[in-house]
C-alpha cells in the first residue's frame, strides 16, 4: 500500500477550500446586490411643472410603496402619489401650487414584514427662465418657452431652433409631437411649430431640477 504524500493532501484541502469558495461567492453577492430601498435626498422644482418622476432605488420584486404623501398635506406647494403604471416610482407634482416653499415627501416601501420610511426634501420655486436665449429662425422666443401646460406662441414659426443655457443647466433633450407621436429632435437644426409642440427637457445637476419646457401655441 502506498503511503499517502502529505504535500499531496495539503494540495487536494487547498483545492477543496478554493471551490467552496467559490461555490458561495454568488450567495455574496446575491446578499450584498439586497440593498435598502432609497430616494434623492433632496430635489428642486419650478412651481406649475406638472410632474417630477422619482425612482425608488433598490426597488426588489415583491416590494410594494404603501405610502406617499407630503409632510403636513401642504398640498398648495407639492402632492405625491404612486403610479399606476410602474412599481418603483412616486410622482411629484407642482400644478397650481399657489406658493413656493419646502416640504418633505414620505415614502413608506413595504419589502416582506419590513417597512422601510424614507423621506426627501422638496423645495419648490418661482419660474425663472434656465435658458440663456432662443431663436427660431430669426424670431427671438426665449419669452415663449415656459413650464406652463399651454402655449405662448400667438403665431407658429419655423426656421433653425438655436437654444443656450445658462450656466449650471445642460438640455437632455428636445421632442416634438406630431400626430401623437413623439420624435427626437436635435439643437440647431429646422422646426415648425406648426406641426406640433415642441417639449425641451433642461436639467441641473447640483439643483437636482430637471424640468420640461415648452414652446407652442395655446391649446384653447
Amino acid at each position: 500500500m502506498k503511503r499517502i504524500n502529505k504535500s499531496s493532501v495539503l494540495s487536494l484541502f487547498c483545492a477543496f477550500v478554493m471551490l467552496l469558495s467559490l461555490c458561495l461567492i454568488p450567495g455574496v453577492k446575491s446578499e450584498a446586490a439586497a440593498k435598502a430601498p432609497a430616494i434623492d435626498k433632496s430635489i428642486v422644482i419650478f412651481r406649475n411643472s406638472y410632474n417630477r418622476t422619482i425612482r425608488i432605488k433598490n426597488m426588489k420584486k415583491g416590494d410594494v410603496i404603501t405610502k406617499a404623501v407630503p409632510k403636513g398635506n401642504d398640498y398648495s406647494i407639492v402632492s405625491a402619489y404612486t403610479s399606476d403604471e410602474h412599481y418603483n416610482e412616486i410622482l411629484v407634482n407642482t400644478f397650481n401650487s399657489s406658493k413656493s416653499g419646502t416640504t418633505k415627501v414620505l415614502v413608506n416601501v413595504k419589502r416582506g414584514k419590513k417597512t422601510y420610511k424614507l423621506s426627501m426634501k422638496v423645495k419648490v420655486i418661482s419660474f425663472a427662465s434656465p435658458i440663456q436665449s432662443a431663436k427660431v429662425g430669426k424670431k427671438n422666443v426665449k419669452k415663449y418657452i415656459s413650464n406652463i401646460p399651454y402655449g405662448l406662441l400667438k403665431k407658429d414659426c419655423s426656421g433653425k431652433l438655436s437654444i443656450k443655457m445658462k450656466k449650471g443647466w445642460k438640455i437632455q433633450k428636445i421632442e416634438q409631437t406630431v400626430n401623437g407621436k413623439t420624435k427626437k429632435i436635435k439643437n440647431n437644426k429646422k422646426i415648425n411649430t406648426a406641426k406640433g409642440a415642441i417639449l425641451i427637457t433642461v436639467k441641473n445637476a447640483k439643483l437636482n431640477q430637471i424640468e420640461e419646457l415648452k414652446l407652442a401655441k395655446p391649446n384653447f
